[in-house]
């Protein structure tokens, strides 16, 4: 299945939970270039962002803040995404529809952290043209398996073309979904604001190894 059709799939299953999901107009042209990359990052360095790499587990916090400086260094509307991350045959975050309906109801408690130290889910950004857009797996993975030159590079392009390495599986579409669960979890997902203070924090309940 491409992209595009797990793309689609997430956007029923999202609006099947009662959540509302970015309008996408199709576009044919790219998106992914240098030049679109360095207008991205000159909004995120004026918001006060100076580097990515503190992203490291904290991709949903990260990528919901800084949802309208992509939008604005790429002048169109950005879906929100996160579903499942695999590179080569090693499965990196495998949430299943199941969850995330779990989650809708009685948010992310501390049970969903026994066996791992952030959230078993990956969030990044799907652009009109189905292209994607990943600010923080690359920082997560470097703390991960502790290559430290990793930290605060940037993932783009189209994703069937990308995969495996990695490959990206959409299942939640939007922003209104996860503002929602933050609301009801026992731990905070998203940002109190978009300092740069305020997005380097991470949750004691995080930390856990």
């Amino acid at each position: 299945m491409s992209y595009r059709d797990q793309f689609i799939e997430a956007t029923r299953f999202t609006q099947s939970m009662g959540f509302a999901v970015p309008d996408l107009p199709s576009q044919s042209a790219e998106l992914v270039s240098p030049e679109n990359g360095e207008r991205v990052m000159h909004h995120v360095t004026n918001a006060g962002i100076p580097d990515l790499a503190p992203s490291a587990l904290q991709c949903l916090k990260w990528s919901h803040a800084l949802l309208p400086y992509v939008e604005a260094g790429l002048g169109c509307r950005v879906a929100l995404t996160v579903g499942r991350v695999s590179i080569g045959t090693r499965t990196v975050f495998d949430p299943t529809q199941a969850d995330f309906a779990r989650w809708a109801i009685t948010g992310v408690a501390a049970k969903d952290f026994v066996s791992r130290s952030g959230f078993n889910f990956h969030a990044w950004y799907t652009l009109p043209t189905m292209e994607i857009l990943d600010l923080t797996l690359w920082s997560t993975l470097a703390v991960a398996w502790d290559k430290p030159d990793m930290r605060g590079n940037v993932v783009g392009g189209w994703p069937d073309l990308i995969a495996p390495n990695p490959a990206f599986t959409p299942i939640v579409v939007g922003s209104s979904y996860f503002e929602h669960v933050h609301e009801i979890s026992d731990v905070p997902l998203l940002s109190r604001g978009t300092s740069f203070k305020a997005l380097s924090e991470i949750p004691m309940l995080l930390m856990r190894t």
